[in-house]
């Protein structure tokens, strides 16, 4: 009797934004379109965290669950933060998760 194999666990990914110095006195204009991108990807099941991090703050962390990296990068030059020269940097890195939910 064969039984049914179990379904690959979930893959993620974290994006890590560097942002400007300045930022806090430069997002106001893009900030409501920046959340909005990450709640559409959050609401697709795509994204399950994301924020800032730090006490300017500096960047900000986004984990991605079962998403490609080209969806990734899509989701980054979609972002007004990104267009508008807010994330002078930023990369995709695997995410082994080792505790929490799988």
């Amino acid at each position: 009797m064969a039984s049914a194999a179990a379904p690959p666990p979930p893959k993620y990914f974290l994006l890590e934004y560097k942002y400007v110095p300045d930022i806090l006195e430069k997002r106001a204009p893009f900030r409501s379109a920046h959340i909005d991108g990450a709640k559409k990807q959050a609401e697709a099941g795509k994204m399950v965290l994301a924020g800032a991090f730090g006490e300017t703050p500096e960047g900000a962390l986004f984990v991605f669950k079962d998403v490609t990296r080209e969806e990734i990068e899509q989701f980054v030059q979609a972002d007004p933060y990104v267009q508008n020269g807010l994330v002078p940097s930023w990369q995709v890195k695997p995410y082994a998760v080792v505790v929490g939910p799988n």
